[in-house]
């Protein structure tokens, strides 16, 4: 439940959303935060005449539940509700984990994880389960069309582009689990890992911006294929550490017209995904590749992929560059704001993903370091974490979880906080061996 309220109304408590001038030329550093303390209020009075307040995530006497219906009908009469209307769109995947029921495993018989130390089966456990086969599916058969030759390619690019609608109900049930498992079934191949990525965090992006479903699902389709044309290219060339020479780099570049080429004849993809695959690397000033598009001729769909293509390759090693964590991949984005992206659409996409995204590997005061298994949407800078190497950097044996908006404290007496976060290879840890066995 949002509301536009006078500075001079704010109280602490309150949920503040929206303000009434860009961020950037504010001291704050998170878009949306929950206003805790008199400097804070102090300063949004003197930066701000109006901000927007979101009830829903305030706390006290300001909290206000999200009023929705279902089926037509107020919630506490819908017996077993199968969807949620509701007026709050930040608010969507909330109501999602709340209302849907668990979906059946997908993959073969195993025991769920403990991983929250509780004994009922979460929503997430439930999800990360079912879809890892699924993603597992999708690098397998991405695998298979760069082994296949032109006779069969077109059978195998239509079984991957169809796993697509299940990625998207996937996502729709938990956008946090299918995210956290881009990150659990790593191949070590960044071509898969990098196309895998690209799909769900457009899809996950796009269902956070209201996107229909069937825009979500092209959008998961681009991101899967829009990097296909590399199959062209030698390996040599793509797993080279030196800077490329101009031939090189022309000819890596060349990926994009080998992607429209081999998409071309496909019956599942229209011209709109060939529009947006064939403009993935442009930039709004002119700077990208291959026809330096620009400004609004690059259309929102293209865009939309360009920036994630260009979060997701920062946080995976690649052959000439190094991983960097989450947080610093959105402050390089940020850097781009209005030069490379829209700022409206960095915005949002740090407004989605948060600045520790679940799974993020961040390293606490203690010198302990963690995964992220839960986002806290009030205090976001103090999400719920799984402690897995101990201050020597030695693997924990029995994982425990902190949730740090309880403000646990260290053996010092000092209460647990983030320091940094961390590559997802940091300290040369492998979270599959931690969650998925």
């Amino acid at each position: 439940m949002k509301e536009i309220i006078s500075t001079r109304q704010i109280q602490l408590g309150m949920f503040v959303t929206e303000l009434d001038r860009p961020w950037l030329e504010t001291p704050f550093l998170l878009q949306g935060f929950l206003v805790d303390d008199a400097a804070q209020l102090a300063e949004l009075q003197q930066y701000c005449a109006t901000v927007t307040i979101d009830r829903s995530r305030s706390i006290g006497p300001h909290y206000a539940a999200v009023r929705y219906k279902v089926d037509g009908r107020h919630p506490d009469r819908a017996s077993r509700p199968a969807a949620a209307v509701k007026t709050a769109p930040d608010s969507f995947y909330t109501v999602c984990r709340t209302l849907r029921e668990k979906p059946p495993r997908r993959g073969a018989n195993k025991t769920v994880p403990q991983i929250f130390g509780h004994d009922n089966q979460s929503q997430l456990e439930a999800e990360l389960l079912y879809s890892a086969p699924l993603v597992d599916d999708v690098k397998n058969k991405l695998q298979s069309i760069r082994q296949s030759v032109d006779a069969n390619i077109s059978d195998k690019i239509k079984a991957v582009v169809g796993l697509v609608a299940e990625m998207a109900e996937s996502i729709e049930r938990n956008p946090d689990a299918m995210i956290w498992l881009t990150r659990l079934r790593s191949s070590d191949e960044y071509s898969y890992d990098h196309a895998v990525d690209v799909s769900v965090h457009l899809m996950v992006l796009s269902r956070f911006l209201g996107m229909p479903a069937t825009t979500v699902e092209l959008l998961g389709q681009v991101g899967l294929m829009q990097d296909i044309g590399k199959i062209n290219l030698p390996e040599s060339l793509l797993r080279k550490q030196e800077a490329l020479t101009d031939e090189e780099l022309a000819l890596m570049r060349s990926h994009v017209a080998s992607s429209i080429e081999i998409l071309l004849d496909q019956p599942d993809f229209s011209h709109e995904a060939l529009s947006i695959i064939g403009s993935h690397h442009e930039r709004i000033d002119g700077s990208g590749y291959p026809r330096r598009i620009q400004g609004e001729k690059l259309g929102l769909h293209a865009e939309l992929a360009g920036l994630i293509d260009c979060y997701c390759a920062m946080l995976r090693q690649r052959a000439y560059c190094s991983a960097v964590s989450s947080q610093h991949a959105l402050e390089q984005l940020m850097a781009m704001r209005d030069k490379k992206f829209r700022a409206p659409l960095v915005d949002q996409l740090i407004q989605c993903i948060g600045l520790y995204p679940i799974g993020t590997l961040v390293e606490l005061n203690s010198g302990e370091v963690g995964v992220v298994i839960q986002q806290n949407q009030v205090r976001r800078l103090k999400p719920r974490v799984m402690i897995v190497l101990g201050p020597d950097k030695s693997i924990e044996r029995r994982p425990r979880t902190l949730d740090l908006i309880m403000e646990p404290a260290t053996g010092t007496g000092v209460p647990y906080h983030i320091v940094r976060s961390l590559p997802m290879d940091a300290y040369g840890i492998n979270p599959a061996d931690f969650y998925l066995g």
